[in-house]
């Protein structure tokens, strides 16, 4: 799985299933469908993997798990998220609030578990995407800055995901036309990116930038960001980033 070779992982996940139920081994099974459900969580086979999810989750129970168990709460981020990358909003919001609320009694009884906090930031990262997607701003503002502070207490301001949020809060804050606030927190983005040299989608992040410059009609800044980002688009092999690169430079071509 790690490797990427889904299909190889998914060959021998049904071997261990079958070595597991013929030695009638319980525990290993819900492993094995955790597994299953995750690997088709990966490969998008959303379906599929809300009916593993649902199946560990009522094995889960079923062996004296409780509902607010951190076990239960993992699968029921992935299920708030298959239903919301399924069009179930309703449900979907149902699931982002639980977790919420139960992981929240988790740090208030241990506020330094690391593994807590990053399933805490991860909640609220998501939930905000899809508050995000709703044009919900404010909201999804809100839940991106936590999620933001989280992750740089956990990981420090050098790394990746720090830099995704960062992104995430420009794209809010020029949503809401809050044109400063957004250059403010994309140009430490790009910042930060520059000693990631292993991060792939950072040309995106200068590509945004060019865009609230391009809005702001500064139009030599929105040059400069959107070659940059041109540039490691194309370094990077990153096509959809040199797509939006591309656009932003015409636009900005049609405007000087």
């Amino acid at each position: 799985m790690q490797r990427n070779e889904f299909k190889k992982a998914e060959q021998m996940l049904h071997v261990a299933l079958r070595q597991a139920q013929a030695l009638q081994n319980q525990n290993a099974i819900t492993y094995i469908y955790d597994l299953m459900a995750n690997l088709a969580f990966e490969t998008k086979q959303l379906k599929k993997a809300e009916t593993l999810f649902l199946l560990v989750l009522e094995r889960l129970l079923s062996n004296g798990v409780t509902e607010n168990d951190l076990k239960v709460i993992h699968i029921s981020l992935k299920l708030a998220n298959i239903y919301e990358q399924t069009g179930d909003m309703e449900k979907a919001e149902t699931g982002y609030k639980y977790c919420l609320e139960n992981i929240q009694i988790y740090v208030d009884n241990n506020p330094k578990d690391e593994n807590v906090l990053i399933l805490l930031a991860m909640t609220y990262d998501w939930y905000a995407q899809m508050l995000l997607s709703q044009a919900r701003y404010a909201d999804a503002f809100k839940y991106f800055e936590q999620s933001y502070n989280l992750c740089v207490k956990v990981n420090g301001r050098e790394h990746e995901q720090t830099v995704n949020l960062l992104n995430y809060l420009g794209t809010v804050s020029y949503k809401m036309e809050e044109y400063d606030k957004a250059i403010e927190y994309l140009t430490t983005a790009t910042q930060i990116g520059r000693s990631l040299p292993d991060m792939i989608h950072i040309a995106s992040v200068h590509i945004n930038l060019g865009n609230v410059y391009l809005k702001k009609g500064l139009y030599l800044n929105a040059k400069k960001a959107c070659y940059e980002g041109q540039r490691i688009a194309k370094n990077k092999e990153d096509e959809e980033s040199l797509i939006e690169a591309n656009k932003c430079l015409d636009d900005i071509k049609k405007l000087l």
